[in-house]
């Protein structure tokens, strides 16, 4: 029987808005860091920070091979060291924070459609509701507030995110935390997600139920594993009614 569903984000709930989002946003965050810097009276200039954000990136690449995910003080802490600059107190750091995390504001994720009115019919229908999402350099106290803003924050009854527990799915340990945070045991649970690896073979291999949110962006994906396809999510309650027993 089935009483809670867990979420994926990226590609899931939300999207990134526009093509070419990653180099639009790597440049944004180094012109604020940029302008943080300036104000501290820090001397840098904009090539050494674009050099240190792609060191940066080899890092969490290399890191998530292996399903691990760095904090964000972590993160700051290696860019830092990475662009070579001393930080002459803690509100720098924070600021410095705050110019990565706080970047995609200037251009908000995208929710699909049908999911903030799905999310809050599940929950009526008396799902425990969860999260579990992969992290980047945009970390789950920035989604948090995003998805507040979004006004579908308070649907969830749990919200996991890789940079606060440092595993990143398909490791099981992320789905062990959302699972227990909601009172359930894996078998109760059904995971949304789009990434066939991370979300449905992830979910599966701890005894969840996959549901495989198949969004037509990467044509080459396919998986065998998931046990629903959906394309969109007013697909989603008349499924788990199955499930629910």
């Amino acid at each position: 029987m089935i009483r809670g569903v867990t979420f994926d984000w990226w590609h899931t709930i939300a999207e990134t808005p526009g093509p070419d989002y990653d180099a639009w946003i790597r440049e944004i965050r180094i012109a604020r860091v940029h302008e943080v810097l300036e104000a501290a009276g820090v001397a840098t200039s904009a090539d050494a920070l674009y050099t240190a954000y792609d060191r940066h990136t080899d890092i969490l690449k290399q890191t998530w091979k292996r399903d691990i995910d760095l904090t964000a003080e972590e993160q700051i802490d290696a860019f830092v060291d990475f662009a070579g600059i001393h930080l002459p107190d803690d509100g720098v750091v924070t600021a410095i924070a705050d110019a990565f995390g706080g970047a995609i504001r200037a251009k908000p994720p995208i929710l699909y459609p049908h999911v903030s009115e799905v999310l809050w019919r599940l929950r009526r229908e008396g799902y425990r509701i969860g999260l579990v999402s992969n992290t980047g350099r945009t970390w789950g106290r920035v989604l948090r507030i995003l998805q507040d803003g979004f006004g579908i924050g308070t649907a969830f009854h749990a919200r996991v995110f890789s940079d606060e527990v440092r595993v990143r799915k398909p490791d099981p340990r992320i789905f062990e935390i959302a699972a227990n945070t909601l009172g359930l045991a894996p078998r109760e649970i059904a995971h949304i997600g789009d990434d066939v690896d991370a979300d449905v073979a992830g979910a599966k291999d701890i005894g969840m139920r996959a549901v495989w949110f198949n969004t037509g962006l990467w044509p080459d994906a396919a998986t065998d594993r998931a046990d629903a396809e959906i394309h969109d999510h007013a697909e989603l309650p008349e499924i788990l009614a199955r499930w629910r027993g």
